[in-house]
């Protein structure tokens, strides 16, 4: 029987750097390391993922809504892109995974009342797939945000909002980190780039 791979999840607010150091990460493992991310990483979760992010009245949805949606989509992530992989003995990277729904929804939506439910959930979808390890790139939203504006490819509702709803998500990642119960690595990516991408390798390396 293959040994399972391991399974790493990569977080952080908007306009940490997330994709210029999942590109460097790319480069350094090539095709060792399945890539994926979230919202998406199967074909149906990236039909979830344009409904969630880029429909015309997605702004307007509640946290309840999107909980839900992103939930439907992440099931589909694991059944069809993250179990297969990590069977056949291979690694997976996800570019955000249940940290963000903690982080955007019960924080920056402010659904605190969806927290209990969470952690069913994870029980629930997770129980034999549950990532080895978080990592999140951490910078103050004001910075993070000017980066954003600067650096942006593709923009959704979230992005667009305000600094308080982005600093209630660094608040709810910082405490996702504090209570689920795996590793979790805290990289400041306010540091020079390359400084960054070394950090997020050397913490990569441990598990793969």
């Amino acid at each position: 029987m293959k040994k399972r791979g391991a399974f790493i999840v990569i977080d952080g607010g908007e306009g940490v750097g997330k994709s210029t150091q999942l590109g460097r990460l790319r480069k350094h493992f090539g095709d060792e390391l399945v890539f994926t991310r979230e919202p998406g990483g199967s074909p149906y979760a990236e039909e979830i993922r344009k409904i969630a992010l880029h429909s015309e009245n997605a702004g307007a949805a509640n946290a309840k809504t999107m909980f839900a949606l992103f939930w439907a989509g992440r099931a589909d992530h694991l059944n069809h892109t993250i179990v297969p992989a990590l069977e056949s003995g291979r690694s997976v990277i996800s570019d955000r995974f249940d940290s963000a729904t903690f982080g955007l929804q019960i924080y920056g939506q402010r659904a605190r009342e969806l927290e209990g439910l969470f952690w069913t959930m994870r029980e629930h979808y997770l129980a034999d797939c549950a990532p080895d390890t978080y990592v999140f790139l951490d910078v103050e939203p004001r910075v993070a945000l000017q980066r954003n504006l600067a650096e942006r490819t593709e923009n959704n509702h979230f992005d667009e909002r305000d600094l308080e709803f982005h600093r209630r998500v660094r608040l709810g990642l910082q405490t996702f980190a504090s209570l689920v119960p795996v590793p979790t690595h805290n990289i400041d990516a306010s540091q020079p780039i390359d400084k960054v991408s070394e950090d997020l390798v050397g913490v990569v390396s441990k598990y793969v």
